[in-house]
């Protein structure tokens, strides 16, 4: 006899801590493993800004402790307005901004504001745990398989194919797990399919939930837009979701945000009250001192983003030279967030699946990734992702030597 209900009965598990545990037990036998399975960071590798942590320790010192704003603290939320209208051209303010404990929270909110059960939600695969909010909210979801020619990232055509029925769009760029980053063109199209949608509607519109949370860990040569810079009639229909976990290296600090539509920001203020989702008062205080001024933060990503790429670029020019000389493998050049797609051609040479492929690099390499599985994707199509964020330019190298060894011993033999 089950004691919940049968929707949280059926609820998975991550597949993602699941293999996470597995490399636990196998160090805890005293394997050696490389871990580029979490997307997390080290703190010995990526330390949060320095004065930035003295901030956080001096508000609990002052006292710093009641219950905040239930929106946020206000020069919090101000901070992240200034943000997005010098960063992202968004003409927006304070009212728009709503404070919580990461990310996840306003993408809860989200799915729980915008769908009822069995209305229609729309994400692209390779995703991160949309599947499991569908489950729990028990839309109708459609998954929207995406290609590497498009980064993985969905054209206009698919979205307005699956558009008119649908209550949520959920799309992120830069995109965990690829590290890929939807075009500008692109973006604006689905944009548009957006407002001539709800254009037609005389009920609910649909709404997008614009997942950026890695938007300022981009290279070089792509740059992050927002929607509404891009099509400014879609700002009514939008949700940014954002943190300082991913871009400042600040994962166990819980702060995030949602930026949306002035009218229904209350709506989610009370929604995230009654969670009790909100950021602790002490680094919501520290947050807004760090994003109040541009060179204060400016100078911490430059460092920073300098590390990430250095990691993403070794791995991506490794795994080219090694494609050069004959191994079975390749990947999408960096783009954005601590991710590359990495393709083990090896479907029908000796593997059937990305688990078993996965399994065997784990067991005979020592080097432990993720396959697109474990972000939806059925095709076993040999894709992985490999995160930098807990390993040094050496440790991914060496990694990268103990992979193209065992696939040079096993079909030499």
């Amino acid at each position: 006899m089950s004691f919940v209900h049968p929707n949280i009965e059926e609820m998975r598990g991550s597949m993602i801590l699941q293999i996470v545990q597995e490399v636990r037990a196998l160090r805890e036998k005293g394997v050696e493993i490389i871990n580029l399975t979490i997307g997390d960071f080290h703190p010995n590798l990526f330390p949060i800004h320095d004065e930035f942590a003295s901030r956080v320790s001096r508000a609990y010192r002052e006292g710093k402790t009641n219950y905040p704003p239930s929106s946020g603290v206000f020069e919090l939320r101000d901070a992240i307005a200034n943000l997005y209208r010098d960063a992202l051209g968004l003409d927006i303010d304070a009212s728009s901004v709503c404070i919580a404990s990461g990310a996840r929270p306003p993408l809860y909110a989200s799915w729980k504001m915008f769908t009822g059960p069995g209305e229609k939600s729309i994400s692209f695969l390779p995703a991160w745990n949309v599947g499991y909010y569908a489950h729990l909210f028990q839309t109708n979801h459609q998954f929207i398989s995406t290609t590497a020619e498009n980064n993985f990232h969905p054209t206009a055509e698919q979205v307005e194919r699956h558009i008119s029925d649908a209550q949520l769009i959920i799309l992120n760029t830069p995109l965990n797990p690829t590290g890929t980053m939807i075009s500008a063109t692109e973006l604006r199209n689905i944009a548009q399919v957006i407002v001539d949608e709800n254009k037609k509607r005389k009920e609910r519109p649909v709404m997008l939930v614009y997942d950026q949370v890695y938007w300022m860990l981009t290279h070089d040569s792509v740059r992050h837009v927002s929607p509404i810079s891009l099509v400014p009639e879609v700002a009514p229909y939008v949700i940014h979701v954002d943190a300082m976990s991913k871009n400042f290296a600040s994962t166990g600090l819980r702060v995030g945000w949602a930026v949306l539509p002035p009218a229904i920001q209350p709506k989610m203020v009370t929604l995230l009250a009654h969670m009790g989702a909100w950021a602790s008062a002490p680094e919501q205080h520290a947050s807004a001192w760090l994003l109040q001024d541009k060179t204060r933060y400016k100078a911490y990503l430059s460092q920073f983003l300098h590390s990430v790429q250095e990691r993403l670029n070794a791995l991506y020019q490794a795994i080219c030279e090694m494609r050069n000389r004959g191994i079975p493998i390749d990947a999408i050049s960096p783009q954005g967030a601590i991710y590359l797609s990495v393709r083990f051609n090896l479907i029908g040479k000796g593997f059937s699946c990305n688990e078993e492929i996965r399994r065997w690099l784990l067991l005979e390499t020592g080097v432990a990734i993720v396959p697109f599985q474990a972000f939806d994707m059925k095709e076993e199509s040999g894709w992985f992702r490999m995160s930098v964020g807990m390993a040094t330019k050496q440790e991914l190298l060496r990694a990268l030597d103990k992979i193209e060894n065992a696939i040079q011993k096993k079909f030499k033999n």
